[in-house]
Protein backbone atom coordinates (compact mmCIF):
# COMPACT_ATOMS: atom_id res chain seq x y z
CA UNK A 1 0.00 0.00 0.00
CA UNK A 2 2.84 2.36 0.90
CA UNK A 3 4.48 1.65 -2.46
CA UNK A 4 1.23 2.49 -4.26
CA UNK A 5 0.86 5.75 -2.34
CA UNK A 6 4.46 6.64 -3.08
CA UNK A 7 3.94 5.95 -6.77
CA UNK A 8 0.83 8.15 -6.80
CA UNK A 9 2.73 10.99 -5.11
CA UNK A 10 5.56 10.73 -7.63
CA UNK A 11 3.10 10.68 -10.54
CA UNK A 12 1.26 13.75 -9.22
CA UNK A 13 4.56 15.51 -8.71
CA UNK A 14 5.58 14.78 -12.31
CA UNK A 15 2.24 16.00 -13.64
CA UNK A 16 2.56 19.24 -11.66
CA UNK A 17 6.09 19.76 -12.99
CA UNK A 18 4.94 19.22 -16.59
CA UNK A 19 2.05 21.61 -16.02
CA UNK A 20 4.39 24.27 -14.64
CA UNK A 21 6.72 23.90 -17.62
CA UNK A 22 3.75 24.20 -19.98
CA UNK A 23 2.61 27.36 -18.21
CA UNK A 24 6.14 28.78 -18.43
CA UNK A 25 6.25 27.96 -22.17
CA UNK A 26 2.90 29.66 -22.72
CA UNK A 27 4.05 32.71 -20.81
CA UNK A 28 7.27 32.78 -22.80
CA UNK A 29 5.39 32.65 -26.12
CA UNK A 30 3.02 35.38 -24.95
CA UNK A 31 5.90 37.51 -23.74
CA UNK A 32 7.74 37.09 -27.04
CA UNK A 33 4.62 38.11 -28.92
CA UNK A 34 4.18 41.22 -26.78
CA UNK A 35 7.85 42.09 -27.20
CA UNK A 36 7.48 41.69 -30.96
CA UNK A 37 4.47 44.01 -31.01
CA UNK A 38 6.33 46.64 -29.01
CA UNK A 39 9.29 46.37 -31.40
CA UNK A 40 7.04 46.88 -34.42
CA UNK A 41 5.37 49.92 -32.83
CA UNK A 42 8.75 51.48 -32.06
CA UNK A 43 10.00 50.89 -35.61
CA UNK A 44 6.78 52.32 -37.03
CA UNK A 45 7.18 55.44 -34.90
CA UNK A 46 10.79 55.80 -36.04
CA UNK A 47 9.78 55.38 -39.68
CA UNK A 48 7.01 57.97 -39.41
CA UNK A 49 9.32 60.58 -37.91
CA UNK A 50 10.19 63.48 -40.20
CA UNK A 51 13.82 63.19 -39.12
CA UNK A 52 16.07 61.45 -41.65
CA UNK A 53 18.34 59.86 -39.05
CA UNK A 54 15.39 58.39 -37.19
CA UNK A 55 14.18 56.78 -40.41
CA UNK A 56 17.62 55.29 -40.97
CA UNK A 57 17.48 53.82 -37.47
CA UNK A 58 14.15 52.22 -38.39
CA UNK A 59 15.78 50.69 -41.45
CA UNK A 60 18.65 49.35 -39.35
CA UNK A 61 16.15 47.80 -36.92
CA UNK A 62 14.23 46.20 -39.77
CA UNK A 63 17.43 44.85 -41.30
CA UNK A 64 18.28 43.18 -38.00
CA UNK A 65 14.80 41.62 -37.86
CA UNK A 66 15.27 40.29 -41.39
CA UNK A 67 18.65 38.85 -40.42
CA UNK A 68 17.06 37.19 -37.37
CA UNK A 69 14.32 35.66 -39.53
CA UNK A 70 11.56 37.70 -37.88
CA UNK A 71 10.08 39.07 -41.11
CA UNK A 72 8.52 36.87 -43.78
CA UNK A 73 7.38 37.77 -47.28
CA UNK A 74 3.77 37.73 -46.03
CA UNK A 75 4.35 40.24 -43.21
CA UNK A 76 2.16 43.03 -44.53
CA UNK A 77 2.79 45.36 -41.62
CA UNK A 78 6.59 45.36 -41.81
CA UNK A 79 6.68 45.34 -45.61
CA UNK A 80 4.19 48.21 -45.48
CA UNK A 81 6.65 50.20 -43.36
CA UNK A 82 9.45 49.44 -45.83
CA UNK A 83 7.20 50.37 -48.75
CA UNK A 84 6.41 53.72 -47.15
CA UNK A 85 10.12 54.38 -46.55
CA UNK A 86 10.81 53.34 -50.14
CA UNK A 87 8.65 56.18 -51.42
CA UNK A 88 9.67 58.71 -48.74
CA UNK A 89 9.34 62.19 -50.18
CA UNK A 90 7.76 60.90 -53.41
CA UNK A 91 4.35 59.38 -52.64
CA UNK A 92 4.24 60.37 -48.98
CA UNK A 93 5.39 63.98 -48.83
CA UNK A 94 5.68 66.29 -45.86
CA UNK A 95 5.39 69.89 -47.04
CA UNK A 96 6.41 72.87 -44.96
CA UNK A 97 6.22 76.42 -46.29
CA UNK A 98 5.61 75.09 -49.79
CA UNK A 99 8.65 72.78 -49.86
CA UNK A 100 9.02 69.01 -49.47
CA UNK A 101 11.10 68.45 -46.33
CA UNK A 102 11.28 64.65 -46.37
CA UNK A 103 12.92 63.96 -49.73
CA UNK A 104 15.54 61.43 -48.56
CA UNK A 105 16.98 59.39 -51.48
CA UNK A 106 19.29 57.40 -49.17
CA UNK A 107 16.33 56.35 -47.03
CA UNK A 108 14.48 55.20 -50.14
CA UNK A 109 17.56 53.39 -51.46
CA UNK A 110 18.10 51.40 -48.25
CA UNK A 111 14.40 50.58 -47.88
CA UNK A 112 14.30 49.34 -51.46
CA UNK A 113 17.34 47.14 -50.83
CA UNK A 114 15.59 45.49 -47.88
CA UNK A 115 12.44 44.91 -49.92
CA UNK A 116 14.61 42.82 -52.21
CA UNK A 117 15.89 40.86 -49.21
CA UNK A 118 12.38 40.11 -47.94
CA UNK A 119 11.01 39.11 -51.35
CA UNK A 120 7.50 37.93 -52.19
CA UNK A 121 4.56 39.40 -54.07
CA UNK A 122 3.97 42.33 -51.71
CA UNK A 123 7.59 43.44 -51.89
CA UNK A 124 7.56 43.07 -55.69
CA UNK A 125 4.53 45.36 -55.97
CA UNK A 126 6.27 47.94 -53.79
CA UNK A 127 9.40 47.81 -55.96
CA UNK A 128 7.35 48.23 -59.13
CA UNK A 129 5.79 51.33 -57.57
CA UNK A 130 9.26 52.73 -56.85
CA UNK A 131 10.37 52.19 -60.45
CA UNK A 132 7.24 53.90 -61.74
CA UNK A 133 7.35 56.93 -59.45
CA UNK A 134 10.94 57.70 -58.44
CA UNK A 135 13.37 59.70 -60.57
CA UNK A 136 16.53 59.38 -58.49
CA UNK A 137 19.05 57.14 -60.35
CA UNK A 138 20.59 55.94 -57.09
CA UNK A 139 17.22 54.67 -55.86
CA UNK A 140 16.24 53.25 -59.24
CA UNK A 141 19.53 51.37 -59.53
CA UNK A 142 18.89 49.69 -56.19
CA UNK A 143 15.28 48.99 -57.16
CA UNK A 144 16.09 47.09 -60.36
CA UNK A 145 18.61 44.88 -58.55
CA UNK A 146 16.15 44.30 -55.70
CA UNK A 147 13.40 43.43 -58.17
CA UNK A 148 15.66 40.89 -59.84
CA UNK A 149 16.20 39.21 -56.46
CA UNK A 150 12.44 38.95 -55.90
CA UNK A 151 11.88 37.59 -59.39
CA UNK A 152 9.25 38.19 -62.09
CA UNK A 153 5.49 37.79 -61.71
CA UNK A 154 3.34 35.55 -63.89
CA UNK A 155 1.76 38.52 -65.67
CA UNK A 156 5.16 39.89 -66.73
CA UNK A 157 4.48 43.30 -65.18
CA UNK A 158 7.77 43.43 -63.28
CA UNK A 159 9.78 42.58 -66.39
CA UNK A 160 7.98 45.23 -68.41
CA UNK A 161 8.58 47.89 -65.75
CA UNK A 162 12.23 46.83 -65.54
CA UNK A 163 12.70 47.34 -69.29
CA UNK A 164 10.73 50.60 -69.30
CA UNK A 165 12.86 52.01 -66.48
CA UNK A 166 15.98 51.33 -68.56
CA UNK A 167 14.39 52.91 -71.62
CA UNK A 168 13.56 56.04 -69.63
CA UNK A 169 17.08 56.37 -68.26
CA UNK A 170 18.61 55.91 -71.70
CA UNK A 171 16.38 58.67 -73.06
CA UNK A 172 17.15 61.04 -70.20
CA UNK A 173 20.77 61.07 -69.16
CA UNK A 174 22.68 57.86 -69.97
CA UNK A 175 23.40 57.01 -66.33
CA UNK A 176 26.19 54.42 -66.33
CA UNK A 177 25.50 53.25 -62.79
CA UNK A 178 21.88 52.57 -63.60
CA UNK A 179 22.79 50.77 -66.84
CA UNK A 180 25.23 48.62 -64.89
CA UNK A 181 22.54 47.86 -62.29
CA UNK A 182 20.12 46.90 -65.07
CA UNK A 183 22.69 44.48 -66.54
CA UNK A 184 23.24 42.94 -63.09
CA UNK A 185 19.48 42.61 -62.62
CA UNK A 186 19.09 40.77 -65.92
CA UNK A 187 21.99 38.48 -64.98
CA UNK A 188 20.29 37.69 -61.66
CA UNK A 189 17.00 36.92 -63.38
CA UNK A 190 18.71 34.69 -65.95
CA UNK A 191 20.55 32.70 -63.29
CA UNK A 192 17.56 32.19 -61.01
CA UNK A 193 14.96 31.56 -63.73
CA UNK A 194 16.98 29.58 -66.25
CA UNK A 195 17.29 32.41 -68.71
CA UNK A 196 15.35 35.46 -69.89
CA UNK A 197 12.91 35.49 -72.79
CA UNK A 198 11.69 39.06 -73.14
CA UNK A 199 12.23 41.10 -76.29
CA UNK A 200 12.01 44.37 -74.34
CA UNK A 201 14.98 43.38 -72.19
CA UNK A 202 16.98 42.32 -75.25
CA UNK A 203 16.24 45.64 -76.95
CA UNK A 204 17.49 47.65 -73.98
CA UNK A 205 20.65 45.57 -73.66
CA UNK A 206 21.29 46.09 -77.38
CA UNK A 207 20.89 49.85 -76.99
CA UNK A 208 23.40 49.88 -74.13
CA UNK A 209 25.89 47.79 -76.10
CA UNK A 210 25.69 50.09 -79.14
CA UNK A 211 29.00 52.01 -79.52
CA UNK A 212 26.97 55.15 -80.24
CA UNK A 213 24.86 54.77 -77.07
CA UNK A 214 26.89 57.20 -75.00
CA UNK A 215 27.63 54.69 -72.24
CA UNK A 216 31.21 54.06 -71.15
CA UNK A 217 33.14 51.16 -72.69
CA UNK A 218 33.00 48.93 -69.59
CA UNK A 219 29.21 49.12 -69.42
CA UNK A 220 28.76 48.58 -73.16
CA UNK A 221 31.05 45.55 -73.03
CA UNK A 222 29.08 44.05 -70.13
CA UNK A 223 25.82 44.47 -72.04
CA UNK A 224 27.26 42.86 -75.16
CA UNK A 225 28.68 39.90 -73.21
CA UNK A 226 25.37 39.39 -71.44
CA UNK A 227 23.51 39.29 -74.76
CA UNK A 228 25.86 36.52 -75.88
CA UNK A 229 25.57 34.63 -72.61
CA UNK A 230 21.77 34.73 -72.63
CA UNK A 231 21.83 32.62 -75.79
CA UNK A 232 23.26 29.72 -73.81
CA UNK A 233 20.33 29.36 -71.42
Amino acid sequence: MKKIKLAVVILLSMLMTVSLFAQEDEQTIEELYLQSQVKVKIIKAEAESVDRDMKMIAIQDIEKMIGDGEISEDDREMIGILSSLGTEGINNQVIEQGAVVNNYPMVRKEAVRLLGEVGGDIARDALVTVLLTDDEPMVLSEAVVALSKVGPDEQGIAMAVLADSMRSQTALNKDNNFANAFILAVENLAETNGGVDDIRVFEELTKIADPRSGYITVVRKKAFELLKNLQDF
